[in-house]
C-alpha cells in the first residue's frame, strides 16, 4: 500500500447560538494558523486565492443564522476545511505527521476543548488508515496494488457495479441516525451516542489504550498508542474488537447482507428506551453469543434518565434466538431483512451463516421441541424469485432438508441437524409486519 504518512482528523460540532458558531470558525482559523503557513484558501466554489487572513475571518464574522459556507485552506503542511450550515459545523484537517507530532498536546487539546463546548462526534487517525477503509470505488483505490485489489471483498453498488465492501473493514464510517460509527485511533463521543448505545458500555470496553471522561458528557476513547502503526497485528485487532464489542455492525450496514460474524451485543429498541445483551465469559470477557456463559442486559430510558443493569451466568434460552413468540399456534421466529442483489454470490454466503446461526444452537428450553422454530428472510420482490436453493443446498450438506415449497409471495423449507431444527421461509419485502406477533403463522 502507497502510503501518505498525514494525519486526519473530523468533528461534527453544533451550537444553539450563532455568536458561538463564528467563535468555533475563527478558533480554527487561528489553529490553522499557528500550526501551518497558509498559502491559499477558497470559499465556496470562488477561485482559490492567495490566503488572506483578513478577508477569511471577514466572511466568517459577516455569517448569519441562514448562511452556510465552505472554506478551504491550503499549506505546505495540510489542508483544512471547515463546512457551516444552520450552526452545524463539518470541520475536516489533514495534517503532515511531522507538524502533528510536533504539535500534538496543543491539537489534541484543541480538539477536546471543541468537543466539550460543542462537539457532536469527532476523531483522530492516519489518513492512510481512513482511506484504507473507507474508498470504496475500485479505480479510486490508487493506493492499492492490483494484487491488493484482488484480494479485498466486494459488492455491487445501487447502480450494480463493483466496488469494494468496505463494511468488512473495522475503520468503515457508518451513520445511524445521524451520528458517524467508526473504530479508529482516536474518537469522541457526545451524549447523543447513548440514546443508542449506553454510556457504559463506552466506559467498560475492553483493550483499548485510554478512555476519558471529558467536560458535558464527552467520551474519548484512543485504541493504540502510535496512529500511523495502524496496520500492526495488535492494533488491527484493538481496531476490530472495538467495533465489535460496541455492536457497529449490528446496527447498521449498507452491503445488503450485513457483517457476517457472530455478535458480541446485541439490541432492542422501544420507544424511548435501549436495551443491549452484552455475551460474556467466565472471565467477563466479550465472546460470540452461543459460547457466553454470563450475559449482561442493560436498559436505558434517555427520555427519563433511568437506566438498569444485570449480570447474570447461565445458559441461553429459545427466546434469545427467536423472540416473537405464538403461544397458541406454537411457532416462535426471527427475521433477518437483506438484500441480496448487492452481494456477488446472490445472498448464498448470508444465507448459510444466518441460517446456522440459527439452527445449530443448544437450549435448555421444553418449547423448542414442541414449537416450530422459524427464521424468516424478508427480501426485495425482484430477489425472491432468485434464491439460489441448489447452491444453498450444497453448502447445507450436513443438513437434512425436507419440505420445500415454492409459492410467488414465499419459499420455505425445514431443516434438521441432529436435535436441531428450523423453516426457513424467503418473503416479500413488503409483508413486513413485525407488530402483530400473530402473523408468524399467515405465511409458513
Amino acid at each position: 500500500m502507497k502510503k501518505t504518512g498525514k494525519i486526519y482528523m473530523m468533528s461534527q460540532l453544533n451550537s444553539s447560538l450563532m455568536e458561538e458558531s463564528i467563535e468555533l470558525l475563527k478558533d480554527w482559523l487561528s489553529f490553522v494558523r499557528i500550526i501551518t503557513e497558509p498559502k491559499y484558501y477558497k470559499i465556496d466554489d470562488g477561485e482559490t486565492l492567495p490566503f488572506d487572513s483578513l478577508a477569511a475571518k471577514s466572511a466568517i464574522e459577516d455569517l448569519t443564522d441562514k448562511d452556510t459556507l465552505w472554506m478551504k485552506i491550503y499549506a505546505s503542511e495540510g489542508e483544512f476545511q471547515v463546512h457551516i450550515s444552520s450552526r452545524s459545523i463539518v470541520e475536516r484537517n489533514i495534517i503532515d505527521s511531522s507538524v502533528f507530532f510536533k504539535y500534538q498536546k496543543m491539537i489534541e487539546n484543541y480538539n477536546d476543548l471543541r468537543m466539550e463546548a460543542s462537539g457532536i462526534y469527532g476523531y483522530i487517525r492516519s489518513l492512510d488508515e481512513y482511506l484504507y477503509n473507507n474508498v470504496e470505488k475500485m479505480d479510486k483505490r490508487d493506493f492499492d496494488t492490483a494484487e491488493e485489489l484482488t484480494k479485498l471483498p466486494k459488492r455491487y453498488n445501487n447502480n450494480q457495479e463493483i466496488i469494494v465492501d468496505c463494511n468488512q473493514f473495522s475503520g468503515y464510517d457508518i451513520f445511524f441516525r445521524g451520528l458517524c460509527l467508526t473504530s479508529c485511533w482516536k474518537m469522541y463521543y457526545s451524549s447523543l451516542y447513548f440514546q443508542i448505545i449506553p454510556r457504559q458500555i463506552f466506559l467498560e470496553v475492553q483493550q483499548v489504550q485510554t478512555i476519558e471522561e471529558l467536560k458535558n458528557d464527552m467520551v474519548k476513547v484512543s485504541l493504540f498508542l502510535d496512529p500511523l502503526n495502524w496496520q500492526a497485528e495488535a492494533n488491527q485487532h484493538f481496531q476490530q474488537f472495538f467495533r465489535a464489542q460496541m455492536g457497529f455492525d449490528q446496527l447498521a450496514w449498507n452491503n445488503g447482507v450485513g457483517i457476517l460474524r457472530p455478535p458480541l451485543i446485541e439490541f432492542a429498541f422501544i420507544e424511548e428506551m435501549v436495551q443491549t445483551v452484552q455475551y460474556q465469559n467466565d472471565r467477563f470477557q466479550p465472546v460470540q453469543k452461543k459460547k457466553a456463559t454470563y450475559f449482561v442486559t442493560r436498559s436505558s430510558d434517555y427520555i427519563r434518565q433511568e437506566y438498569s443493569e444485570n449480570r447474570t451466568k447461565g445458559v441461553l434460552n429459545v427466546q434469545a434466538y427467536f423472540p416473537w413468540i405464538d403461544h397458541q399456534g406454537k411457532k416462535m421466529m426471527n427475521y433477518r431483512v437483506i438484500n441480496p442483489q448487492l452481494a456477488i454470490d446472490a445472498g448464498l454466503a448470508a444465507y448459510e451463516f444466518y441460517i446456522r446461526q440459527y439452527l445449530e444452537i443448544h437450549v435448555a428450553d421444553e418449547k423448542y421441541d414442541t414449537y416450530l422454530a422459524v427464521l424468516r428472510f424478508y427480501l426485495p420482490k425482484a430477489a425472491l424469485a432468485q434464491v439460489p436453493l441448489d447452491e444453498l443446498q450444497e453448502k447445507l450438506w450436513d443438513v437434512n432438508i425436507s419440505n420445500l415449497v415454492i409459492q410467488d409471495s414465499a419459499t420455505y423449507f425445514d431443516l434438521k441437524k441432529d436435535s436441531s431444527h428450523l423453516r426457513v421461509a424467503f418473503v416479500n419485502a413488503e409483508h413486513l409486519e413485525i407488530k402483530d406477533l400473530e402473523k408468524i403463522d399467515e405465511m409458513e
